[in-house]
């Protein structure tokens, strides 16, 4: 029985040659075990066979099992396969040169808000018209608390704001 690989280390994704001959042999079987799962491929008595080898915990088991007379027969080879290396990108602006972290950081944030935003627009929307009336004043009444924690002076200027919004909401009505 003859057994053999092209390659006895790859990287995630490369394709791999097998070549075995079992003269005299009832049946053959490749078990490929990658770590995560072992799969049986029945194969020819004798021949060749491509596989790419995707994903691994490190290292490919690929045994050959003969039946011969009754007896089983066992090969076994390792592949080491490696993790393909982590892409970095980076953001390049409309002038071709490399956006340092901090604007990168700020268009994460500016993206996360802005997604925020539409969510909320989008189930404020979804809200019968008096619950979307009551959300925005519960908000108008919370970001006054929190001006007049922060500025008590503010205290009468935000309460008169709140009545001039609830005034131009009654009169369109």
């Amino acid at each position: 029985m003859t057994f053999d690989i092209d390659r006895r280390t790859v990287t995630e994704g490369d394709v791999v040659e097998l070549t075995w001959q079992c003269d005299g042999a009832e049946s053959v079987t490749l078990t490929l075990d990658n770590g995560y799962r072992s799969t049986d491929i029945p194969l020819e008595i004798s021949g060749s066979k491509r596989f790419r080898l995707n994903r691994s915990k490190g290292r490919t088991h690929l045994t050959i099992a003969v039946t011969m007379g009754g007896k089983t027969y066992r090969k076994k080879i390792d592949v080491k396969v490696k993790k393909i290396p982590t892409v970095r990108a980076e953001i390049i602006d409309h002038r071709g040169h490399r956006v340092g972290w901090l604007r990168q950081w700020w268009q994460v944030m500016l993206t996360k808000w802005h997604d925020f935003r539409s969510r909320l627009r989008l189930a404020l929307h979804s809200l019968p018209e008096q619950k979307q009336m009551t959300v925005k004043l519960l908000t108008l009444i919370a970001l006054a608390f929190i001006l007049c924690a922060v500025w008590p002076r503010l205290y009468g200027s935000v309460l008169l704001l709140v009545v001039v919004y609830l005034v131009v909401v009654l009169l369109r009505r």
